[in-house]
């Protein structure tokens, strides 16, 4: 959570593609071959590994942003050290994880799907019995 409003950019091949952002999944669709997938330079952020994935036609494959923040022990000021690091996920993991932090739960998809009732009682609160308190 340390560093969950911080959204560093990430490249692939060297062209910005999108940024990590926390509890959001993206989908990038790649040519088959090897590709490098990197974060932004960000002199804020330490330890910005490259990865570099051989795809294949047709599959799917799943990366991770790990994230850390780490505080110097120091006489001296010192900011904080945030790092992100990219890691590939197996397929089984990554699904189970992007279904607990990035996917709608069926108690909120059902609050979604709830129609605003209108109460017709006469008692609740309404415009029309309201005046402009500045009319005066």
């Amino acid at each position: 959570m340390s560093n969950a409003l911080y959204s560093p950019g990430i490249n692939v091949d060297g062209e910005f593609k999108l940024y990590a952002k926390s509890g959001i999944n993206s989908q990038l669709m790649l040519k088959p071959g090897e590709h490098t997938f990197e974060f932004q330079a960000d002199k804020r952020y330490a330890d910005l590994s490259p990865i570099t994935l051989s795809l294949e036609a047709g599959s799917t494959t799943y990366l991770r942003v790990d994230t850390s923040l780490k505080i110097e022990d120091s006489v001296g000021y010192e900011p904080y050290a945030r790092s992100f690091v990219l890691t590939h996920a197996a397929e089984e993991t990554a699904i189970k994880e992007i279904a607990e932090c990035c996917t709608a739960k069926p108690e909120q998809l059902e609050e979604k799907n709830k129609t605003a009732t209108v109460d017709e009682s006469g008692d609740g609160f309404s415009v029309d019995k309201t005046q402009n308190p500045f009319s005066h």
